[in-house]
């Protein structure tokens, strides 16, 4: 049951803040939902979905909006009934779908803060340079 597709139709991103104003405590908050689930034959269903990313500070700091659909292959008509009837789908298909987007969205995610001056979405590793830590030296006796 693979993602077939995957296509952006819409990316915002904004910056509220100036980009010389400090904030010391950045909340990044992410949001995913899912707007519509279409049959589009026996195998297929076409999913409509929104990302964003809401930056927080002292205030509204700025935002990443990003909308597209993917097409997902599975038991199309089971999908695509349980989304009519309760606007909810299979836990393995949800994963799965949730799974494409969220890394999509987050790799384009992290280019789009770049260029409008916000911190990178996910935290990415500190690297440090210099020693290390000091190991002692030991006698070469295993003592068990």
């Amino acid at each position: 049951m693979p993602v077939k597709y995957f296509e952006f139709t819409t990316i915002e991103g904004r910056r509220f803040s100036k980009s010389d104003e400090k904030h010391p405590n950045i909340q990044i908050g992410h949001n995913f939902s899912m707007d519509q689930i279409t049959e589009m034959n026996d195998k297929e269903v076409k999913v409509d979905f929104r990302f964003s990313i809401n930056y927080t500070g002292m205030g509204p700091m700025g935002s990443i909006k990003m909308e597209g659909h993917l097409v997902f292959e599975g038991d199309a008509s089971a999908i695509a009934k349980q989304w009519g009837s309760e606007k909810k789908i299979p836990d393995e298909v949800a994963q799965e779908i949730f799974g494409v987007v969220s890394r999509n969205c987050i790799i384009e995610a992290v280019v789009i803060a770049r260029d409008v001056r916000l911190p990178p979405p996910i935290q990415l590793p500190q690297i440090k340079v210099g020693k290390g830590p000091q190991i002692p030296p030991s006698s070469g006796i295993e003592v068990a």
